[in-house]
């Protein structure tokens, strides 16, 4: 993760994680993995043949206690990401959800990433727009 916007969700995660506890990040090619957990670079997005099938987020979301569960679930990222966690878990939390573009999304997460409240941004932003599941 070195983009501008990747690099503002891994920070939002830290932020809400301070709250919560728990992160993970979802790899288009290894699935979900934890933030301490090492990967070599590599060139490839949600979607196409390749990337990390269904199946196997399932998988892993039932070894790392996302699915079934009681605790929130929340989608920092893009659509096609986003829509990976939601057809797992349709409760999922989507602060992005109803940006307008780049720019409105970038704002966001540097919310998320500055609170002194997380939970409490998380619950303005997620009230704002409604999901795009």
């Amino acid at each position: 993760m070195t983009s501008g916007a990747s690099v503002l969700c891994r920070r939002a995660a830290e932020r809400l994680a301070s709250a919560t506890g728990d992160v993970v990040v979802l790899s288009a090619r290894h699935g979900f993995v934890t933030l301490d957990e090492p990967l070599f670079p590599y060139d490839l997005r949600m979607g196409p043949p390749g990337c990390v099938t269904a199946e196997l987020l399932a998988v892993h979301a039932a070894q790392l206690g996302i699915l079934p569960g009681p605790r929130p679930v929340v989608a920092l990222g893009g659509r096609a990401y986003v829509q990976a966690v939601t057809q797992l878990r349709p409760d999922t939390l989507q602060p992005l959800a109803g940006c307008r573009g780049i720019g409105e999304q970038r704002a966001r997460l540097a919310r998320l990433a500055r609170a002194e409240r997380p939970l409490e941004v998380l619950r303005q932003l997620t009230a704002a727009a409604p999901p795009t599941a």
